[in-house]
């Protein structure tokens, strides 16, 4: 069922209001949103009036300052994908974006120089940890101590002699 629509006059519909005693609502209602949209007209007058008042020289340097801004941004974004393709290249996680300092470098030599870098001191710090490991009191364990052949064939043996029956 479709709604039907009804369509007022001004004198109808404030009519209506009056015989519902919403007529002090409406006046309260009115009055907010008239308030409101007064505010907002304001502050955008206000703003567009700062604008022009800028003098011809401000808004250019206004805009030589986003510009700036902007190219900056970009460049950054170019040298972090640089950085990134080399990270690749050289089989790291690209997570180690956040190690390089970006702000210092300027042509893809440094980069791959920055990169490399970092990956001598990461495999260092790694290998120093192993070799620690290694001199430590428990070292890893390399296979079978016990001289006799390999540590399955030994763990097969003693199986074997726990199974078999007692003579």
């Amino acid at each position: 069922m479709a709604e039907e629509k009804i369509e007022l006059t001004d004198d109808v519909f404030l009519t209506k209001i009056k015989e519902a005693n919403l007529s002090d609502y409406l006046a309260k209602y009115t009055a907010k949103i008239a308030d409101k949209r007064v505010t907002e007209g304001v502050k955008s007058y206000e703003a567009n009036r700062n604008k022009k008042d800028l003098s011809d020289k401000e808004r250019i340097e206004s805009l030589e300052t986003e510009l700036k801004e902007m190219k900056d941004n970009k460049a950054n974004d170019d040298k972090k994908t640089l950085v990134i393709a080399e990270l690749k290249k050289q089989n790291l996680s690209d997570k180690f974006l956040t190690y390089i300092k970006t702000d210092s470098l300027n042509d893809p030599s440094q980069i791959a120089e920055a990169v490399t870098n970092f990956k001598n001191d990461l495999l260092e710090a790694k290998q120093a940890e192993i070799d620690e490991k290694l001199k430590g009191k428990n070292p890893p364990l390399t296979g079978d101590k016990t001289g006799t052949g390999s540590g399955m064939e030994t763990a097969v043996r003693e199986y074997a002699k726990k199974i078999s029956p007692k003579e």
